[in-house]
């Protein structure tokens, strides 16, 4: 897979993979005063170079918990990078509802991603909304569902969704894993698409898969 195989792949695709990037932002709150790291990696399955792959387009993010219930996040899109584009987004959480029992936690996000290159007049800034739903098991396990959306309003209101599963497990009080299945642009046909996506559901969207890894620090850990 050569670089600019991956560019022209990747451009396309901006939209809609900046409609759902990387992990969802805040799943389950923060402790007041806690910080955390996150580094994300995937995107629809689409043939890029030859191969079926999840796009590897990568977010690193940071969140910080202004309270048990309120937090705030800001991350980098760290391929488009690559590309002389500057993919930035930013937001807050809130998450009004305990788990209790079979209860879950639930929660959403608000903000916005914006892809600038600079030095030209060539931007978009896109408001996002977020809602979850999750379970926690043994302390460890964490299991949960929900859809990402993204607006779009510069030539007509428009909106993409992304419903999506996901589990992440921890490794300790600070480390974790997850791994996230994406449904992309499910009310939207696959083809025609510049982009060739392989994982259609019903000839719609494309379906996707993120790695995510996560560090927590600051709060009740120090």
């Amino acid at each position: 897979m050569n670089r600019s195989s991956l560019i022209i792949a990747l451009l396309p695709a901006a939209v809609l993979l900046a409609s759902a990037c990387g992990t969802v932002a805040a799943v389950r709150p923060l402790q007041k005063g806690q910080s955390s790291l996150g580094l994300s990696l995937g995107g629809p399955v689409a043939r890029v170079a030859g191969f079926d792959i999840p796009m590897p387009y990568a977010v690193a993010r940071y969140r910080y918990g202004l309270s048990d219930r309120v937090g705030l996040y800001a991350g980098s899109h760290l391929l488009v990078a690559t590309m002389g584009v500057l993919g930035l987004e930013g937001g807050c959480s809130y998450h009004f509802l305990n788990q209790r029992g079979w209860v879950p936690v639930v929660g959403g996000s608000a903000g916005f991603v914006g892809l600038i290159r600079p030095g030209s007049t060539d931007q978009a800034f896109f408001p996002q909304l977020d809602l979850s739903a999750s379970w926690l098991f043994a302390d460890k396990v964490l299991a949960y569902v929900g859809s990402q959306s993204m607006y779009q309003f510069s030539d007509k209101p428009y909106v993409v969704l992304a419903p999506f599963v996901g589990g992440q497990f921890d490794l300790g009080p600070r480390f974790s894993l997850g791994v996230e299945a994406k449904w992309y642009a499910p009310t939207e046909p696959t083809k025609p698409r510049n982009v060739d996506y392989r994982l259609p559901i019903a000839g719609n969207g494309a379906v996707g898969f993120v790695l995510g890894a996560g560090y927590k620090f600051g709060g009740n850990h120090e």
